[in-house]
């Protein structure tokens, strides 16, 4: 992977420095400065990001489907302890995008330019899909930008990403990344982006689908055009995260199921513990509801995203012999 298409916060001191000083941020370009020459900047020695879109830690939990209408909250589970679901075996599942959180995202276009557009975000949204099968390897990719204000989420809830995405015996993984586009010159993200496939998801209907490797070519280059090109380069990568769901229960890692996975990011392992918070479906958000005496429910203060699986409705896949 290219230094480009990282998170910006999982790369060298010296780099996160350089581009924080291009943002006009010196006061956090010199702290991790002070990092790159082995400096502590802590009291404790526990270093946190001076930024929620450097963190590159993420706590992940797991909503279970439930009966619309209900009620208003429901309970988020550690997706470390969740079951697998066994009948997700050689099957097909669809992914959608339901919650899109820009909590805290870099300067938008118009910070930069100093222009008043209320710190809207551009955000590039890419999800890609690896899959294993005994007729050979299966890897999509998807991308989308949706636009976003701070401290709100994007327009959009039950995007389909993928459907009929092939679940061999050994389950499947996926990786996600956010860039915040503030490049204006990068009109080439529009017409990467501008087909209806890209639009409305891939539709999935073979194991190996040799039509789809030009638009894996397309998701996956779109990083790689949008990195570091030598002069002041003002996108950035917010969210780089791999997820690898599979069936083996009871061990540690993620497991396959059908619902809603949530993945938050945040600045240290631990930063959450998810009796305290509850999926709200009246307003399709992430809140607290464990609070202090006078303390009221509040939505969740980090950047985020929900995707949903489900089981395809097309039917089942070939079964594999791996």
């Amino acid at each position: 992977m290219s230094k480009g298409s990282m998170a910006l916060g999982a790369q060298s001191y010296d780099v996160i420095a350089s581009r924080l000083h291009e943002m006009g941020d010196h006061e956090a370009a010199e702290m991790y400065e002070r990092l790159a020459q082995n400096e502590d900047v802590s009291e404790e020695g526990l270093f946190t990001p001076p930024h929620e879109w450097l963190f590159t830690e993420y706590e992940y939990g797991f909503i279970k489907f439930f009966e619309a209408g209900s009620q208003k909250y429901h309970e988020i589970i550690p997706a470390r302890n969740m079951p697998a679901d066994l009948s997700l075996r050689n099957q097909q599942i669809d992914v959608h995008l339901d919650w899109l959180y820009a909590y805290a995202y870099p300067p938008s276009l118009g910070e930069w330019l100093g222009i008043d557009d209320d710190n809207v975000h551009t955000i590039l949204f890419s999800f890609e899909a690896h899959n294993q099968h005994a007729h050979g390897h299966e890897h999509v990719a998807f991308n989308q930008t949706y636009k976003a204000k701070s401290g709100q989420s994007s327009a959009v809830t039950g995007l389909p990403i993928f459907l009929n995405i092939n679940v061999g015996t050994k389950g499947i993984s996926f990786s996600c990344k956010t860039m915040n586009v503030s490049n204006s010159s990068d009109r080439m993200l529009v017409d990467a982006i501008g087909s209806p496939a890209m639009r409305q998801g891939l539709k999935l209907l073979t194991a190996i689908q040799p039509a789809l490797a030009p638009f894996v070519g397309v998701a996956t280059g779109l990083f790689e055009s949008l990195k570091d090109k030598n002069m002041l380069n003002k996108n950035v990568v917010v969210h780089d995260f791999m997820l690898g769901l599979d069936f083996e229960t009871g061990a540690s890692g993620i497991r396959l199921a059908v619902g809603t996975y949530v993945v938050v990011q945040v600045p240290h392992p631990n930063t959450l513990t998810w009796s305290e918070w509850k999926y709200d479906a009246e307003h399709g958000t992430i809140v607290k509801t464990n609070w202090a005496v006078g303390e009221k429910p509040h939505v969740l203060g980090h950047n985020a995203l929900l995707f949903r699986v489900s089981k395809s409705q097309s039917g089942k896949s070939k079964p594999n012999k791996s």
